[in-house]
Order: structure tokens, then C-alpha cells, then sequence
């Protein structure tokens, strides 16, 4: 079985998250990929989040409808901060044994891997997917101490969308995978501003997540929807 691990903070999840899921589930050949929101995420220290059981919830809300998308409340469960390698930890032992795990994260957050709690451990344990992300190249991984000498012309011809993948070996037994996604046009940032001012957000969010955030009056204004 081939799973999926895409973690964050999810605040709030939106379209854009469930886009790339899919994409790469279908470019990785993924059985499945497990959500899973963080429930004090050790790099988003001094941010006002919602709690993790909104943010859960609204995980919840959002892959009804998508067969092939999970969620785990590990991570809120947890006490304390949540680390990645502990959630990976605790799925190799809740998954039959010869399970496969994908690790997905953004190239920004790739750019600061080993800033991550036991990167190599995490390396060795299972594959990562790395997307693309606006505003960062691939091409920068050739400064990156987590790799050995990349080859510049795939990771240059991923930036100028002339490929849409390019795999290196990570460990003798797992791989990094560069995927170029689909440009979404939509970050949680963003949302966030537009639920604070008041601004429509033009089906941004899942209607089940945005019906949710004014039930519980989240993130302050009122929402136009479209």
C-alpha cells in the first residue's frame, strides 16, 4: 500500500489544498493520502490560529466527496508540539507492515528540511514529494545540504515548466520526488484576509468549510461569498 502524508496547519484548509492532494496522488500512483492538521505546530509560534479541533473539523468537512482523501487527528491528539517524524512513527505501526509512505510538503518548507527534528531519520523512513510552491525555484536545491550534487538541468527545466517531475535517490531505500503542480491561485493567507475584512471570496473555500466558519463565527468579518 502506497500512503500519503500531507500534513499542516490547515487555517483553514481550502481548494488549493485539495487540488494538489489529488494531483499528486494521481502522479505518484498513491492508494491514498492521510490530512493530517498539526495541533501546535512547532514553526507557527507566535500566529493566532484557530483551534485544532476547528481546524480538524473543517479538514473533515473538506475531503467529503474525495474517496481517495483521508484525515488523522493524530497530531491533535498529541499533546504538546507535533512533529513530523513522531506522526511517521506512529503510522508505521498503525499500517500493515510493508506499507509505503510519501511525505508531501512544499519546496519552501523542503528549503528548511533540515531545520525539521531528525531530517535524516525522516529521509530513511520514507519517500518525500516535494511541490512546487509561488515564489521559490527548484533550482535552489543545488545549495541544499539535504541533497548530493542534483543535477542543475532537470531542476532548471521544472522551473520553466518544461517537465513535471524529476525523481533523486534520498536514502538506498527511499526517493525524493519533485513534482511541478498546477499553479492554484489561492493560499490560506489570502483567505484569511478576506474573511477578516469582510471581502467575498469567490469559492475559494469548500462550501461545507465556509458554511462552518460562519457557524463558529471564525476569523472575525462578514463573509460575502461570492
Amino acid at each position: 500500500m502506497r500512503v500519503g502524508i500531507f500534513g499542516g496547519t490547515f487555517n483553514p484548509i481550502h481548494r488549493g489544498h485539495l487540488a494538489i492532494a489529488e494531483e499528486v496522488r494521481k502522479a505518484v500512483g498513491l492508494d491514498r493520502i492521510l490530512l493530517i492538521p498539526a495541533g501546535r505546530p512547532p514553526h507557527k509560534t507566535g500566529q493566532m490560529i484557530p483551534s485544532a479541533k476547528h481546524r480538524l473539523e473543517m479538514v473533515r468537512l473538506a475531503v467529503r466527496g474525495h474517496p481517495d482523501l483521508g484525515v488523522s487527528d493524530l497530531e491533535v491528539r498529541r499533546r504538546g508540539k507535533s512533529y513530523t517524524i513522531d506522526t511517521v512513527k506512529t503510522l508505521e505501526r498503525n499500517y500493515p507492515q510493508g506499507t509505503e509512505f510519501f511525505l508531501i510538503l512544499g519546496l519552501d518548507a523542503f528549503l528548511d528540511f533540515s531545520t525539521w527534528r531528525s531530517p535524516d531519520e525522516l529521509k530513511a523512513r520514507c519517500h518525500l514529494v516535494v511541490v512546487s510552491r509561488p515564489g521559490f525555484l527548484f533550482a535552489d536545491l543545488i545549495r541544499s545540504n539535504d541533497l548530493r550534487r542534483p543535477d542543475q538541468k532537470p531542476l532548471r527545466a521544472l522551473d520553466r515548466g518544461r517537465r513535471d517531475r524529476y525523481d533523486l535517490p534520498l536514502t538506498p531505500a527511499t526517493r525524493l520526488i519533485l513534482i511541478r503542480v498546477k499553479a492554484h491561485d489561492v493560499s490560506a493567507t489570502q483567505i484569511r484576509d478576506h474573511l477578516s475584512g469582510g471581502k467575498r471570496l469567490k469559492n475559494l473555500l469548500p462550501p461545507l468549510v465556509e458554511s462552518y466558519i460562519i457557524k463558529n463565527h471564525l476569523y472575525g468579518g462578514a463573509i460575502h461569498s461570492s
